[in-house]
């Protein structure tokens, strides 16, 4: 079944996706829509991650001894499409996703005791902030914390479970997913260093483009034609986005992100293109019609 959403902001560590007919601030478009028409249709992951063990969570009653519901262990979650196949209570015919980016304190939805940082170290998780994907289905909304790109942490009861990612989706979706878990999560300042993290994800030409960017020099006099974020659209970073279906054709797609903080929104249409096996982000398409590889070449100069 295919989904469309309204996408509502209700502060800065939760976003909700609402059915569409629900009052909300709307701001989601489809390929090639008319620019008020805010639909989107929404991503659908096709993805295995196995549970591989659990630890007591901090915020258990004092005195816990023993896992609750230990047979979860071993078990594996089917994200397919809009059904997830897992154990109760995971699993759902009608699940819908969305990403947030979590401070320490809003892991595990706020569940950590103060100092949150240590606690989320004695969890496992080397850095912060981290991506959250929020599966909401008529079970209830549950966390998923990427600790790496294969691996997250769910709290569930009183018991944070290691899950790791064990058939991987190729698509142009994952590679985007992959490029904004990383970007989002460390600088996002247009630099040379943060490109540098991020230059697996991108096409050798769009790399060489930015390298070419960089080399020519600025006057201090003005500001940069590249002026803020040009991952996100923005010069105030936003702390959530929704994911898009990509529009695939021949060797290019097409993968919509909506960008969201309060009341902002920023639509970015990521442009891939295959080199090899691999899907790579090789532009940024923008609403006002320039594209990054524009904001580049004007940079450059003649």
């Amino acid at each position: 079944m295919t989904r469309f959403f309204l996408v509502c902001s209700f502060g800065p560590y939760r976003l909700r996706v609402l059915t569409f007919g629900l009052m909300c601030l709307s701001g989601v478009q489809s390929l090639g829509a008319a620019e008020d028409t805010p639909v989107l249709q929404a991503w659908q992951p096709h993805e295995e991650w196995r549970i591989d063990a659990g630890v007591i969570a901090p915020w258990a009653e004092p005195g816990t001894l023993s896992l609750l519901n230990p047979e979860l262990e071993g078990q594996v979650l089917h994200f397919e499409g809009n059904q997830l196949v897992a154990p109760h209570p995971l699993g759902c015919t009608d699940a819908y996703y969305e990403f947030i980016i979590s401070p320490a304190e809003g892991l595990f939805q706020g569940g950590l005791p103060a100092p949150a940082d240590a606690a989320a170290t004695d969890l496992g998780v080397a850095e912060l902030p981290v991506l959250t994907w929020r599966v909401n289905c008529s079970t209830g909304s549950f966390d998923y914390h990427f600790v790496s790109g294969s691996r997250v942490l769910l709290g569930l009861d009183q018991v944070v479970w290691s899950l790791r990612l064990t058939q991987p989706d190729a698509s142009p979706e994952s590679v985007t997913l992959g490029l904004l878990r990383d970007h989002m999560t460390h600088d996002m300042a247009f630099t040379e260093e943060s490109i540098l993290r991020k230059g697996n994800f991108l096409t050798h030409g769009l790399n060489r483009a930015i390298a070419d960017y960089f080399a020519l020099p600025k006057s201090p006099d003005e500001a940069p034609v590249i002026n803020g974020d040009p991952f996100t659209d923005s010069q105030e970073y936003p702390a959530s986005f929704v994911l898009g279906e990509a529009l695939v054709q021949n060797f290019e797609a097409i993968v919509p992100v909506l960008f969201q903080d309060y009341d902002r929104q920023k639509r970015v249409e990521m442009v891939l293109r295959r080199e090899g096996s691999r899907w790579l982000v090789d532009n940024l398409l923008y609403p006002d019609g320039e594209s990054l590889r524009d904001l580049l070449k004007a940079g450059a100069g003649p």
